[in-house]
C-alpha cells in the first residue's frame, strides 16, 4: 500500500511511547508500545521511534506520507523539540528533523494534549463544540484548547499548560517544574502519593519506605476506607479549584477529560471534582474521553494529515 491515505502516529508520555499508522478515518492498521524509564538520552528516544515506525511499515507493508507526534511538553516547535520536560529524564529531545532527514517525508509535533484535542474533534464526536477543553490526568496533568476547531497554541506551542495552574497554597507541594502548589504536584499520577503522604503526616504514622501509588491510594478509597475516602474529598477540592480555572479562562461549552487516573477512577475523580467547581461561568459538558487512551495518538495522525 502507497498512497496519501496513511499516516505515521507518533504519542511520546513521561511513561509509554506508542506508535501506529493510521488512515484517514482514523482506524489504527497497527499499533506499536514501550516503556521509555529506559531512555535517558535523546538519541535513545529518537531511535526507538524510527524502529517502532520502520517496524510498523514492515508489518503492514505501508509506507505513511507523513509523521504526527504528540509529545509531553514542553515544546520547542522552531527547533522541533521538546525542551525541559518536568516528567521526562532528558532535558533536550530534537524530534522534527531527525525524523524528516531519516523518512524524508513531512514531520508535525505538538503537545500532547493539543494533540487530544484534535483527536476528539476529528474521532471523538466533539466537532459540535464552539470550545472543546480536552483535559488530561496521566503521570502529569495538561490540556488541549480547541475553539470551532482551531487550536489554541500560544507564542511557542505551549499554550494551556493546565498542570502548572497555582490551586494550593497550604501544602506548597513542589512540582517537577520547580514551582509550588501546580495542580500537577496534588493530583496527577506523580503527584497523589506525594500529596497523599503530606495530607496525612498528622492523621497516621507514616512511614515513607512504604509510599503508596497512585492506584493503591485511589483504589483504597473506591472500596470503602474511611481514611482514603477522607483524602479522595480533600483531592476533590484541589481538582475543583483546577477545574474553575480551566471554565474560568477558556468558556468551554464541553470538557473530555482523559488519562488512567480518571478512566480507571471515573466517579471518584471526575464526579467529585465537579461537585466542587466555581459557578462563576455556566458549567459546561463534562464527558470521559471515549476513545481508549488513543486520542493523542490519533491527534498526531490528524496533525499529519493536514501536513500533506
Amino acid at each position: 500500500m502507497d498512497d496519501l491515505s496513511y499516516v505515521a502516529a507518533v504519542d511520546l508520555g513521561a511513561t509509554n511511547l506508542r506508535a501506529g499508522i493510521v488512515d484517514e478515518e482514523g482506524k489504527i492498521l497497527a499499533f506499536s508500545q514501550n516503556e521509555v524509564k529506559d531512555l535517558t538520552n535523546c538519541m535513545d528516544i529518537q531511535l526507538r521511534i524510527s524502529t517502532m515506525i520502520k517496524e510498523l511499515t514492515a508489518e503492514t507493508g505501508i509506507s505513511p506520507k507523513a509523521i504526527g507526534i504528540s509529545t509531553a511538553g514542553p515544546v520547542d516547535l522552531k527547533t522541533g523539540s521538546v525542551t525541559g520536560s518536568p516528567n521526562m529524564k532528558c532535558e533536550t529531545i530534537f524530534l522534527v528533523k531527525p525524523l524528516q532527514e531519516m523518512f524524508k517525508i513531512p514531520v508535525r509535533m505538538m503537545t500532547d494534549c493539543k494533540a487530544g484535542a484534535l483527536g476528539e474533534y476529528h474521532f471523538g464526536g466533539a466537532k459540535d463544540a464552539a470550545a472543546l477543553v480536552y483535559l488530561t490526568f496521566s503521570t502529569g496533568i495538561g490540556a488541549g484548547v480547541l475553539e470551532r476547531g482551531r487550536l489554541f497554541c500560544g507564542a511557542n506551542g505551549n499554550a494551556s499548560e493546565a498542570g502548572h495552574l497555582l490551586v494550593d497554597t497550604t501544602w506548597d507541594l513542589p512540582c517537577g517544574c520547580g514551582g509550588t502548589g501546580h495542580w500537577e504536584a496534588y493530583a496527577s499520577g506523580k503527584g497523589i502519593p506525594n500529596f497523599f503522604r503530606a495530607w496525612s503526616l498528622d492523621r497516621i504514622e507514616y512511614d515513607p519506605k512504604s509510599m503508596l501509588n497512585a492506584g493503591q491510594i485511589l483504589y483504597a478509597a473506591e472500596q470503602g476506607s474511611p481514611l482514603f475516602i477522607s483524602f479522595s474529598d480533600e483531592l476533590a477540592k484541589i481538582n475543583g479549584r483546577g477545574l474553575s480555572s480551566i471554565i474560568a479562562a477558556y468558556n468551554p461549552d464541553l470538557i473530555i477529560m482523559d488519562g488512567p487516573i480518571v478512566r480507571n477512577y471515573p466517579s471518584l475523580i471526575a464526579r467529585k471534582m465537579t461537585e466542587h467547581i466555581d459557578r462563576y461561568l455556566p458549567a459546561p459538558e463534562i464527558r470521559i474521553s471515549a476513545l481508549e487512551g488513543k486520542a493523542p495518538l490519533l491527534g498526531a495522525s490528524a496533525a499529519a494529515f493536514n501536513a500533506l
